[in-house]
């Protein structure tokens, strides 16, 4: 008679074991994989569509948004939004300059937690001149000051998930900013017609990228990780941005 062989209820427990240890492993760097590469589908798609609208504004009036804004026409810029941008509707009214009245003091509060790319402070926003706007994407936008004659500007911030966590600069949050010859580039992308760092109005920001994007806990050195989140190039060594970095600031 053929004798049947077959495992064992211990070599079941233990074989289980080691499947169970081998997936805790592997499956957070698979669900990472997957959050970098939505995140990076979704940073492609916002910087297309941003080039789309400096596009078509220039097309309809004949000069840039960054010639208009700096014209004084910043808040009439603001209320033409819904025509370049769909569904752009107010998402909160924050302000760096809000006063509490009851109090006198400035309102901290912000919209919703944002982080740097490590750590846990939460930060204020770069982008705190004109209230917060979101879209029919999620996407939460919001700018920053009016450029100077001949400059580069507004900045413009972007939540490319929007509420959706991990929000932080660098990883789901972005900074672009519109030119002077109609279009726009991520912020760290060099230009003739970029600020001068002492000119004040938040131009700290117009850096080169080479020295400003880390992953650190100050969000100052993320501002310009744009340029490598579009290079696709890790800014701290070899690799790429989107998995070789993002891995090192978690």
């Amino acid at each position: 008679m053929k004798r049947i062989s077959a495992f064992t209820l211990a070599e079941v427990l233990i074989t289980l074991g080691i499947i169970g240890v081998v997936a805790a492993m592997t499956l957070p760097a698979l669900v990472n994989d997957k959050q970098n590469k939505e995140l990076q589908t979704q940073f492609k798609k916002t910087y297309s569509e941003l080039n789309q609208i400096a596009r078509l504004f220039y097309n309809d009036n004949g000069i840039s948004v960054s010639e208009y804004v700096s014209g004084g026409n910043m808040n009439k810029f603001l209320s033409r939004l819904p025509k370049y941008m769909k569904g752009i509707k107010s998402y909160d009214d924050w302000r760096y300059d809000d006063i509490d009245e009851e109090t006198g003091s400035y309102i901290d509060t912000v919209p919703y937690d944002n982080f740097p790319l490590k750590g846990s402070s939460k930060a204020k926003p770069h982008c705190d001149v004109a209230g917060f706007r979101s879209d029919v994407s999620g996407r939460v936008y919001s700018f920053n000051d009016p450029p100077a004659t001949g400059k580069n500007g507004p900045t413009i911030c972007v939540d490319i998930n929007g509420e959706k966590r991990p929000n932080r600069y660098g990883m789901d949050i972005f900074l672009f900013v519109f030119t002077t010859d109609g279009f726009v580039i991520p912020m760290g992308q060099e230009h003739k017609n970029n600020p001068e760092l002492s000119t004040g109005g938040g131009n700290s920001a117009f850096v080169p990228a080479e020295n400003w994007c880390k992953s650190t806990t100050s969000i100052l050195e993320q501002y310009s990780c744009a340029a490598y989140a579009l290079a696709d190039k890790n800014p701290e060594g070899e690799g790429d941005y989107w998995n070789d970095f993002l891995k090192s600031a978690k």
